[in-house]
């Protein structure tokens, strides 16, 4: 999740303490960024369409149980839809990173033993049309669950952050006709039991694959709903409760069989996105959002210097994904009376080059410790726009996730984050691959390395850069150019023997620890089949085997340092992610990180209010106004 604020508390007591009492509890920040614009005063202009362009359409367009992209997490917080806990769409310092009620009445009810919540809805909440007639019941987040446990529902979502609900596993399995830790004993309860204490639960239960899924019109036994027969695109037959939906929506006829039903008319896949206000939303049982703005437009795709053009001309409000070119950000950065347009927000993300560890010459260690002395940061950095977004990182995990233990940790520095090719070189000296101790690997896999690379600026100029800053250790490059989406899919599948993907990104699910750790370096997360161990830390003989790699080659594993963090709590938790992060970098070395990213955008002049959503790591579209 595609997707670095300070955090100095022990969040997992918090969260407990929270639902036990529903007080409040959260973090701080370096330098909070505060709404802007009339907004902040309660002044914000309401109405108007605001005008985005995305640069790559939503991963698994939009279905909440399959799709494990930013981009896609925003909208469905901002806009879309409405989950038992959520977020208020604002920094860390105001309470952005915190679990708060949403469709849940409050915070849930914790058993002792912690293996029991219960939560209760809140009454009335009416699903948009055509299903205004309908409203969310406990049932309804059990539909969800169980479609998110369903193999092949929701092949390629994030299903192991629901495994600790008792029996989720058995029915994902085939084992069981029911989650057994599921209960709705009436239509305003849910009762949700775990196989251990999981103090994160209520962050689990904010996240997209929980938001309810309404029942089959004239089949409510349908298992999943309005889902039913929609595996492949249920993004455009969503029915929500967000205080927008796509347009079109009120024409869904849900009365004939999946096969005949036409799909919404305001998402045009790889093309556009239409949201309209939906008239089934009360604001009143809702104190996360605001959705100032009637209409969103949202185009898909385009050339980054082209749809700069177009926010500096008004034609566009922001570009939402992607970097905006480096010649508008000194523009905007230099004028004083641009300078407002202009928005810097630690995303808590990390981004990074990572290395095929089943991939020859990556499956040495002193090979990737060579690249990581070997690339040039701050030329990456540079190459995105300079210090305004980000960070130079160090290591692998943001570092509010260790309570900033590891905030100056790097056991490879290099002089001004320019690298340094005499370590470099060393490194590559004690590797199998340079047969001369000259430093320059000599060995055929060096020469035309796999490199898979994403199409839009600036990663073609930051591979340029990878590749003059690796040529003096003998390594060369064969680049292949695609875009976004296909991009990560291509590096998620070991299936494809790529060698290096260097235009990758990782945010925080929430805040902890976990949402690094299992799905990141896990065995049960290397793809293609799950996500997102990419590098294939921990694959066994059997799975390099069947991944058409050798399977002599010994990969060094994390599972037993990621079960170790699973159970534990508060300080000892926030210090176990600290070594983890220490032995991945120092013992494994599956990846290059070089920046502790800030998402930098640019707005028009009609924005007169903004928020950045902390969850997301993204602008917070419902908090945006516009000029009236």
């Amino acid at each position: 999740m595609l997707r670095s604020s300070t955090v100095r508390v022990s969040l997992l007591p918090c969260l407990l303490a929270l639902a036990l009492t529903a007080s409040a509890c959260g973090g701080g920040t370096d330098e909070p960024t505060q709404d802007s614009g009339p907004a902040a005063t309660g002044e914000a202009p309401v109405g108007g369409t605001l005008k985005l362009a995305l640069q790559s359409d939503v991963q698994e367009a939009f279905d909440p149980q399959k799709e494990y992209y930013g981009v896609a997490w925003a909208f469905d917080r901002c806009c879309l839809l409405r989950t038992l806990l959520s977020y208020n769409g604002k920094t860390t310092a105001q309470g952005g990173a915190d679990v708060q009620p949403d469709l849940a009445s409050a915070m849930p009810e914790v058993s002792a033993d912690g293996l029991t919540w219960t939560f209760t809805l809140k009454p009335g909440i009416a699903y948009a049309p055509p299903l205004d007639d309908v409203t969310v019941t406990a049932q309804d987040f059990i539909r969800a669950m169980e479609r998110e446990a369903c193999g092949e529902c929701s092949t390629g979502g994030y299903s192991f952050y629901y495994s600790t609900i008792e029996g989720f596993d058995e029915f994902a399995a085939g084992e069981a006709d029911s989650i057994s830790g599921l209960e709705a004993p009436d239509d305003s309860t849910l009762v949700v039991r775990t196989s251990a204490p999981t103090g994160d639960l209520p962050f689990r239960m904010a996240m997209p694959a929980a938001a309810p899924i309404p029942p089959l019109p004239g089949d409510p036994d349908a298992r999943f709903g309005v889902a039913t027969g929609h595996d492949d695109n249920y993004g455009r037959f969503l029915i929500g409760t967000g205080p927008y939906m796509f347009e079109g929506t009120d024409q869904l006829d849900f009365s004939l069989p999946p096969e005949d039903q036409d799909p919404v008319t305001g998402y045009d896949v790889g093309r556009s996105i239409v949201l309209v206000r939906n008239p089934s939303y009360d604001p009143d049982s809702d104190d996360l959002r605001e959705g100032y703005v009637d209409r969103i437009e949202v185009v898909i795709g385009g050339d980054s210097n082209d749809l700069a053009l177009k926010v500096d001309a008004g034609e566009l409000d922001m570009v939402y994904d992607g970097v905006p070119p480096a010649a508008q950000i000194r523009q905007y950065a230099s004028d004083p009376e641009l300078e407002d347009q202009i928005h810097s927000d630690p995303s808590d993300g990390v981004r990074y080059v990572e290395m095929n560890l089943a991939n020859p010459p990556f499956d040495d260690p002193n090979v990737r410790i060579a690249l990581n002395y070997a690339i040039d940061k701050e030329g990456f950095r540079q190459l995105r726009g300079g210090p305004l977004f980000g960070e130079l990182a160090g290591h692998i995990m943001v570092n509010s996730l260790q309570g900033d233990e590891l905030k100056d940790y790097d056991p490879y520095p290099t002089p001004n984050g320019r690298g340094d090719v005499t370590a470099a070189k060393a490194a590559m000296a004690a590797s199998a691959y340079d047969t001369d101790g000259d430093g320059v690997c000599d060995d055929p896999s060096c020469q035309g390395i796999v490199t898979i690379i994403d199409e839009a600026d600036p990663y073609p100029k930051q591979t340029a850069l990878l590749q003059q800053t690796l040529e003096p250790l003998g390594i060369t490059l064969d680049v292949k150019t695609f875009e976004r989406t296909t991009m990560y899919s291509k590096c998620e599948d070991p299936n494809s023997h790529w060698a290096l993907c260097p235009s990758v990104s990782w945010g925080k699910d929430y805040p902890d620890g976990f949402t690094f750790g299992p799905p990141l370096f896990s065995q049960d997360a290397i793809g293609p089949e799950s996500c997102c161990n990419d590098p294939m830390v921990g694959a066994t003989p059997d799975i390099l085997r069947g991944r058409g790699y050798d399977p002599s080659i010994p990969i060094p594993s994390a599972e037993e340092q990621i079960d170790e963090c699973i159970p534990l709590s508060g300080d000892q938790r926030l210090e176990c992610w600290a070594q983890l992060d220490r032995y991945l970098m120092e013992d494994v070395v599956p990846w290059v990180p070089y920046l502790f990213d800030n998402n930098v955008v640019v707005v028009s002049d009609r924005v007169v209010a903004w928020s950045f959503d902390q969850f997301a790591g993204l602008p917070a579209i419902d908090r945006i106004a516009l000029a009236s």
